[in-house]
């Protein structure tokens, strides 16, 4: 992780406490030739314009008293989406129940795309159901194989 990532992360999650906000992530990226310093953030209920704002504000206003940061940058605030990436063991354990997408880097049952219901997660093991051709199937997945893990919408 930068430097710059780091020193984010504290000041995000400083200013998102004072708000009662989480820091879902933080990102140091260059898109189309503009450095960005991207926070995402979240609520159990989502997060609203005006609580993006407003720490967008907090935010803003810390990074400039520390000025760490050389290069120019745009100041980047926003929610996960309905299809928030599962970061850490405790988002995929409140991901329980709930419907999901998992890619791994190779093949687990001669697959590596699911998408189904999040069943359990024990010892580094994630259990998903997923429904082919009107059959329900479980798949255990250890989490090391996972490329990417995030919520996902039904259709």
């Amino acid at each position: 992780m930068s430097k710059i990532v780091e020193r984010a992360k504290v000041i995000a999650t400083e200013c998102a406490d004072k708000l009662n906000l989480e820091i879902v992530d933080v990102e140091w990226v260059k898109e189309n030739h503009n450095n960005i310093l991207r926070i995402i953030a979240d609520t159990a209920d989502g997060l609203t314009i005006d609580q993006s704002v407003s720490l967008n504000e907090a935010i803003s206003s810390r990074l400039d008293e520390e000025d760490f940061i050389e290069d120019d940058y745009m100041l980047e605030v926003s929610s996960p989406g309905i299809e928030r990436p599962l970061k850490n063991d405790q988002d995929i354990i409140n991901a329980i129940d709930k419907y999901i997408f998992i890619k791994t880097y190779s093949p687990v049952d001669g697959v590596k795309e699911f998408t189904g219901y999040l069943k359990s997660y024990v010892d580094g093991i994630i259990t998903i159901s997923v429904n082919n051709k009107g059959r329900l199937k479980e798949h255990k997945i250890e989490k090391n194989m996972i490329s990417k893990i995030r919520l996902a919408v039904k259709f």
